[in-house]
């Protein structure tokens, strides 16, 4: 029956499915494993600008065609009004535009090409006759001076000793290649010519190799093209073809080879052409823009494949969606899967949950460095725009909305600087703005603001680390391909998701958190908490009531339960100006968010000098400082949802001279954990100088384990460190006895009741004159309690949640 349980699980049935189809598939077509690999391809792209006039022109080059060592895939073209025909002919494929447009011409083409090299027999005899359609390739023409009497003359000087095909050709490679000098292009150059001056550019040497190889009575022809190399030019290539025992063989007497014609060679067009011709005086210009990629083949080729049913990126192409962003798609659900391993797994900790993914879904369109230096650049500008706003007192929602514009300033002016040399690729960028600001700014101006540095360099560290992480994974030639032929493997990913959604061990980061107890095997974690306590023992109805204060309150006044008085709340704009106001009647007063947490958003006044507001940590404040702390508030600047929030006021406590006598310089509080009714853990939280006031351990407050039979205190963590003395007072922390202890507990166990969470943290505090008050209720405590009271709970919630 247990073995049952244990498979009768989610993430088990889907990996059965997952595998089982795997094998299938394996099974039906092995040939699928094989194109698991990357495919070398080019971008080649081709802008044509020019100056119109006012008139009609017209506009002529070759563009690439598909032959047997080559091929055309996902081919643009752009060319605003301009009329395009597209003229094919044995000669070449010519794009022709004609009418009237100031719109630059832009093609783009992905180019597969192969390498190709021949082998001539040595005893191969120069055939005497041709067929008829071979003949032109032997005549000479203006530019290739085949009857000259210098070329035969040249011919005589270099011909080997004996005539044979091959040995024919090696001594015409040998010359042009060795004895030409190579120059750059500048115009056209014939045989003659290149012969006289022994130096030219490809054209001129072609030239002269042709008609050397016409006067030995083989057929040869030049072809023009352009070599694919990663880079923006404007200079395009010629070599040529003899005709060898019916196949065309290529060879090329600028860079050297012979009878092979290299991966990066793109063939555009046949014969003694120009590459591109045009309407006279119109500021004609070109610039080819070339770039090498690795791309996994199935998110290509599946038109013609027979297992196009299993190839999830063929669908995807229906679509329309270009083969980069197919692959990405694809591999998002893996990617997710990395996030949650390194969240709920290793504790790694970053800038929203899935913000990484994101950034790295943009690095492969930008490059890494690039995508990581934009993601980084986004960041500095909306933290110091987040600075500059704040100092002016913009609400929340303005001042994004400011911060984004900032951005999209900022990219305007990146690309008026770079001009139309600006990579499309780069307009990703301009997502960071919108996609990373809503994640970031606040939490890093928060962070900032409250000399939180070591959790900011934390944070950054593990928000770079997964950026780089999720980039890998996306940039993987073999996961793309996986995920596109097999696309039934989602269903392991969806396995492994559902798995970590319901492992409660410990995270790898917790082992370094809890490094000081964990040997006594009894530390309770974040995934345990929440899986085992959170989820099963508080319902989300109750959970929502403990996040709003005011209802909170409400309903423990109900059941006798101690709260602090409610002297007003805020809700809105429109009773904000009244709300402000009503704060000059106080002498002290304390406004707090109603859905906030960790203790933000609250501001402590301890004085009021005839309109000058003292914060408990002896800041100055104006009555319009507050009204903007209002209104941050209202905007869900300190709410756990960030939704629209209230504000209101309580009376400044007074606290017990019992606890003041540690440190006065703020409200102390009590924590106390509770699991069904049973105590399990309690500590007091104390204020200090650093904390501003405020009692949590996440801003910088002293935590003393508090002994649940007597109440005495009888440890201290403050910052990872044991302390003996605060550090501001130096008044002694161990030894302490904490009034009113027993009612202390009867007030926690009744605030369960009234609240009846299963697992629920109470935070009590004491007033000198009123006694103790419950604060909140927490539906989520933390479990830094553990390292203050040097001693983990997770037996003791498991005793307490089987009392059900």
């Amino acid at each position: 029956m247990s073995i049952f349980r244990r498979l009768n699980k989610p993430s088990v049935w889907f990996a059965f499915l997952g595998l089982t189809l795997l094998a299938l598939h394996f099974w039906w077509q092995p040939s699928h494993m094989k194109q698991l690999g990357a495919e070398l391809l080019h971008r080649y792209s081709l802008t044509m600008s020019f100056d119109a006039a006012n008139e009609d022109i017209v506009t002529r080059t070759y563009l690439p065609l598909t032959n047997d060592r080559q091929e055309v895939i996902n081919e643009t073209l752009q060319s605003g009004t301009l009329e395009f025909t597209n003229d094919e002919s044995l000669i070449g494929r010519q794009g022709i535009w004609t009418g009237f447009s100031t719109t630059p011409i832009r093609y783009n083409a992905i180019i597969s090409s192969r390498e190709q090299k021949y082998d001539i027999d040595p005893e191969l005899d120069i055939p005497t006759d041709y067929p008829p359609h071979l003949k032109r390739w032997l005549e000479p023409t203006e530019f290739i001076q085949v009857n000259d009497p210098r070329i035969l003359e040249l011919w005589m000087n270099i011909q080997p000793k004996e005539r044979k095909l091959l040995a024919t050709l090696e001594a015409i490679h040998d010359y042009t290649y060795n004895e030409i000098e190579g120059a750059p292009f500048k115009g056209t150059t014939d045989a003659i010519t290149t012969m006289i001056l022994k130096r030219a550019s490809c054209n001129g040497k072609s030239r002269l190799f042709a008609a050397l190889a016409r006067l030995n009575g083989i057929p040869t022809r030049l072809v023009g093209g352009v070599i694919l190399e990663t880079t923006k030019k404007k200079t395009s290539h010629q070599w040529v073809e003899a005709y060898i025992q019916g196949h065309w063989v290529p060879f090329d007497p600028l860079n050297d080879y012979f009878a092979h014609i290299p991966h990066h060679y793109l063939e555009l067009y046949i014969d003694d052409q120009a590459l591109f011709s045009h309407t006279r005086n119109i500021n004609f210009d070109y610039l080819f823009d070339i770039r090498r990629e690795h791309i996994a083949a199935p998110l290509l080729r599946f038109d013609n494949d027979e297992g196009a049913f299993f190839n999830a990126a063929s669908l995807l192409a229906k679509l329309g969606i270009e083969n980069k962003t197919a692959g990405i798609f694809l591999l998002f659900p893996l990617v997710a899967l990395l996030i949650s391993f390194a969240r709920n797994i290793l504790g790694i900790k970053t800038f929203g949950i899935f913000m990484p993914m994101l950034v790295s879904a943009a690095c492969i369109y930008t490059g890494f460095w690039m995508g990581l230096g934009g993601f980084i650049g986004v960041l500095m500008t909306a933290w110091l725009g987040q600075i500059f706003f704040e100092r002016h007192k913009l609400l929340k929602i303005p001042r994004l909305a400011a911060i984004i514009t900032l951005n999209t300033m900022l990219f305007i002016a990146i690309f008026m600087v770079l001009g139309e040399q600006t990579p499309l690729q780069m307009g990703m960028m301009t997502l960071f703005p919108v996609v990373i600001i809503s994640f970031i700014a606040e939490r890093l101006s928060n962070m900032s603001q409250d000399n939180n540095w070591r959790e900011l360099f934390i944070t950054a560290f593990g928000s770079i680390i997964m950026i780089s992480v999720c980039y890998l994974a996306f940039s993987s030639i073999t996961l793309q391909s996986f995920f596109a032929l097999y696309p039934e493997s989602l269903l392991l990913v969806m396995a492994a998701q559902i798995f970590i959604g319901q492992w409660t061990g410990l995270r790898i980061s917790e082992y370094m958190r809890f490094k000081k107890i964990n040997t006594q095997n009894n530390t309770l974690g974040i995934n345990k908490r929440n899986r085992e306590y959170v989820y099963k023992l508080n319902e989300r109805k109750l959970l929502q009531l403990a996040i709003d204060k005011i209802e909170t309150k409400k309903v423990l006044l109900q059941e006798g339960v101690p709260v602090p008085q409610t002297l007003d709340m805020c809700d809105s704009f429109r009773d904000l100006d009244s709300f402000v106001e009503h704060l000059e009647d106080f002498k002290s007063f304390v406004v707090k968010p109603n859905r906030g947490s960790q203790g933000n958003g609250i501001l402590v006044i301890v004085d009021n000098d005839e309109g000058t507001f003292i914060t408990a940590s002896g800041k100055h404040l104006s009555l319009m400082d507050i009204r903007y702390h209002v209104s941050e508030i209202i905007t869900g600047n300190f709410a756990q949802d960030g939704a629209p929030d209230t504000a209101y006021i309580e009376p400044l406590l007074i606290e017990h001279h019992r606890i003041s006598e540690i440190a006065d310089l703020g409200l102390s509080d009590i924590r106390v954990i509770l699991c069904n009714q049973k105590i399990i853990s309690c500590m007091l939280r104390v204020p200090t100088k650093l904390s501003e006031g405020k009692a949590n351990l996440h801003q910088g407050a002293i935590g003393l384990s508090v002994d649940i039979e007597s109440g005495k205190t009888t440890k201290c963590s403050f910052k990872g460190k044991e302390l003996e003395h605060h550090p501001d007072s130096g008044a002694e922390l161990i030894g302490h006895q904490v009034p009113f202890w027993n009612k202390i507990k009867e007030i926690a166990q009744n605030s369960q009741k009234a609240i009846p969470l299963g697992y629920i943290g109470v935070d009590i505090c004491i007033d000198e004159k009123l006694g103790p008050m419950v604060l909140e209720v927490n539906g989520r405590p933390g479990l830094e309690i553990q390292n203050v009271q040097h001693k983990g709970f997770s037996g003791e919630m498991e005793t307490a949640r089987d009392l059900i």
